[in-house]
């Protein structure tokens, strides 16, 4: 793995700049797309899948050659899904707990509208996982250690956060509830996934499960 051809560093730097820009003036800008809940949450959800996703994947089909798991085998590396029922009913338990312990109880949000699911649910964990694992994790890799590429890429997951803990003056009642770590450890579970099942679907999959308990329960 040392003598092979790595992405450079000035692509990584280039996308890293444009893209954390981007993103931070989508989310502090918030913009409206439509008065109809439905349509604005479909037309969010598009816009990321549009400036997050394809670019991802178009990068990872380029420089696939340059990646720690190559394009062919990410998306079609074949896995067994039992080996990882136990972290996925940990990870169940884990959730579960949180919420029973954050409001009390174990009930539906009263807040939660099925419209929520498009971004927070079937957007957010495809996204997510192609660009910072798919992409930025995959390229760190041939690059240095293993715990150190999972270190840089969880903390770029993590400043993702940012411009919505922002946005929603959520941000410093997140750091003081210790939000940070969370999300740093998830985007090192997420991470270490990818590279033991060598296929980008499998995070995918927990990162959708996960979103979709704290959306539908979590107060």
């Amino acid at each position: 793995m040392a003598n092979k051809r790595t992405v450079s560093n000035k692509l990584l730097i280039t996308y890293l700049f444009i893209f954390y820009l981007w993103w931070a003036i989508e989310e502090i800008c918030n913009w409206q797309y439509s008065s109809i809940p439905l349509l604005q949450e479909s037309i969010s959800a598009l816009v990321k899948f549009a400036t997050w996703s394809i670019p991802a994947y178009f990068l990872i089909k380029k420089y696939s050659d340059r990646l720690a798991i190559g394009y062919s085998t990410m998306f079609k590396n074949h896995f067994r899904f039992w080996p990882y029922l136990g972290l996925f009913i940990l990870m169940l338990i884990y959730l579960f707990a949180t919420v029973y312990f954050t409001s009390g109880t174990i009930r539906i949000n009263p807040s939660w509208h099925p419209t929520d699911l498009i971004g927070s649910f079937l957007i957010v964990g495809i996204t997510e996982e192609l660009v910072f694992r798919g992409w930025i994790l995959n390229a760190l890799l041939p690059k240095f250690k293993t715990w150190v590429a999972l270190l840089i890429d969880s903390i770029l997951f993590l400043v993702i956060h940012f411009p919505i803990w922002y946005r929603t003056g959520t941000f410093l009642s997140n750091f003081a509830s210790g939000a940070e770590f969370t999300v740093i450890i998830l985007g090192i579970l997420f991470g270490l996934l990818f590279i033991k099942s060598k296929n980008i679907f499998v995070p995918i999959i927990f990162h959708m499960f996960w979103d979709l308990i704290l959306t539908v329960f979590l107060l």
